[in-house]
């Protein structure tokens, strides 16, 4: 690493007083400096970011793919969720699940709940490029849940509901199922009740069968769309509606 010239000036003339607090201002303006760089570029992220979400549904996909990716390089968690899913969908681009882990472990480093959890389905689901993995699949599904994440909960709800890379616990599946609820999570009180209605105190193979399918569809999984179809056309399972 190159050396700081203040300093080593200041090393030859044996550290005297004036020197040290040229060395101590150097530092500080290259700080302050950096720190003004950086906020420029967080409110540049957010421009593009606020008119992104000013022509949804005006402008063409495109366009507001490009807007969402100028925000995310720039460092908007919230776009670079968006962009994440953009790619997991193919929505706009070619579906590409390397890049939508990408982006979704960019957002989730500045702790976006959404890209968490997503990044934790695309654990359990073993997507691009990732090996299953439930113990990071959980790791991340908990660091969104206790920011509240309704989501979060309900996938913490089915794994305890099941027994799934967890503890089959029923009290700890209700607990989730309960703030999820209280989060908005439409179908929460549909799971309270077949949870409770159940002899075993565990979701059964298809419920939980279901569960993930659909997880899997709202990420764009070609597959789980047409199993999903298939599956509420049939009504072969007792399904969680």
């Amino acid at each position: 690493m190159g050396r700081d010239p203040v300093g080593l000036i200041c090393e030859i003339k044996n550290y005297d007083e004036n020197c040290m607090l040229k060395k101590y201002l150097t530092g500080l303006i290259f700080s302050l400096i950096f720190i003004l760089n950086a906020g420029l570029a967080n409110d540049k992220a957010d421009d593009y970011y606020r008119t992104a979400i000013q022509l949804h549904g005006i402008a063409n996909q495109e366009k507001l793919f490009a807007l969402y990716a100028r925000s995310a390089e720039l460092g908007n968690a919230v776009a670079q969720y968006n962009i994440a899913m953009m790619y997991s969908n193919g929505e706009s681009v070619w579906v590409d699940y390397q890049q939508a882990v990408y982006w979704f472990k960019k957002s989730a480093g500045q702790k976006f709940s959404p890209a968490q959890y997503r990044l934790g389905e695309m654990y359990y689901f073993a997507k691009g490029g990732l090996s299953k993995d439930l113990n990071k699949a959980i790791s991340l599904f908990k660091k969104a849940a206790t920011q509240y994440d309704a989501d979060a909960q309900m996938n913490l709800a089915m794994l305890n509901g099941t027994g799934e890379g967890m503890p089959l616990d029923t009290e700890k599946a209700l607990y989730w199922i309960k703030l999820a609820g209280s989060g908005g999570y439409e179908s929460a009180d549909r799971y309270r009740d077949i949870l409770l209605a159940s002899a075993d105190g565990k979701f059964s193979q298809e419920q939980q069968e279901y569960y993930w399918i659909t997880k899997a569809a709202e990420l764009g999984i070609s597959e789980a769309r047409e199993t999903l179809e298939k599956l509420d056309a049939s009504n072969e399972y007792q399904l969680i509606n």
